[in-house]
């Protein structure tokens, strides 16, 4: 049996596949591989700290373009007397002209400059294009954010847990497809412990104590 789509929801499925920004091959493939809730102070301030704060953050004297990135109010208003034109439109990347800056392969219009000897990674860029889509969302450092109880992240591989930190680490490693390395001997773990805690190595009579003791909390 055909099916047949009103004509309205055929244009509705339309303009939402092309609403978005259009892509480049390798920006594509990095973006689908991305998670679905970027962090501002973990995914994205760190790229523009390193690569555009140079010409459009806090130093007056050096920012190019009256273009202000560090500051969420700057970065969204219109650029100078063009009402039209904004670096960053929350939520709509395509209409972001910090987004068609940084996807352009003209020398005269790519951000960062060459003349700047910076460059976006291709992850970089599509951290940036997913975070404008996502609603450009700023945040204050992370020192002045209220800390709340998160779920514990889901594994897949759940016997391998011992404590809810595991979960952290666990659920990174299983989603670049790397397998936990084997455990490290008692040895191993009681030099690692000794040089976090004080910088110096256990001693002897340490190692033996340690690898003596079989309680599940040693």
């Amino acid at each position: 049996m055909k099916t047949i789509f009103p004509a309205s929801i055929l244009l509705l499925a339309v303009l939402c596949v092309s609403c978005g920004p259009d892509l480049p091959v390798d920006v594509q493939e990095a973006y689908n591989l991305l998670p679905s809730d970027l962090d501002f102070n973990y995914d994205v301030k760190p790229i523009l700290s390193d690569k555009c704060f140079a010409c459009h953050g806090p130093d007056a004297n050096k920012r190019k373009a009256g273009l202000r990135l560090d500051i969420a109010e700057e970065a969204y208003r219109a650029l100078g007397k063009a009402e039209k034109y904004h670096a960053i439109v929350p939520g709509n990347a395509a209409k972001s002209t910090a987004v068609e800056r940084i996807l352009s392969q003209d020398p005269e219009k790519v951000m960062p400059t060459p003349e700047s000897h910076l460059s976006l990674t291709v992850k970089e860029k599509a951290t940036l294009v997913k975070w404008i889509e996502e609603g450009a969302e700023y945040q204050p450092h992370w020192s002045f954010i209220r800390p709340k109880k998160e779920k514990v992240h889901e594994v897949k591989n759940e016997d391998w847990v011992k404590n809810p930190i595991d979960n952290y680490v666990l659920e990174k490693l299983e989603g670049k497809g790397i397998k936990p390395a084997e455990r490290a001997t008692k040895e191993t773990l009681i030099r690692r412990a000794s040089f976090d805690l004080c910088g110096l190595p256990p001693t002897l009579a340490e190692i033996d104590l340690f690898v003596a003791d079989q309680s599940p909390d040693a």
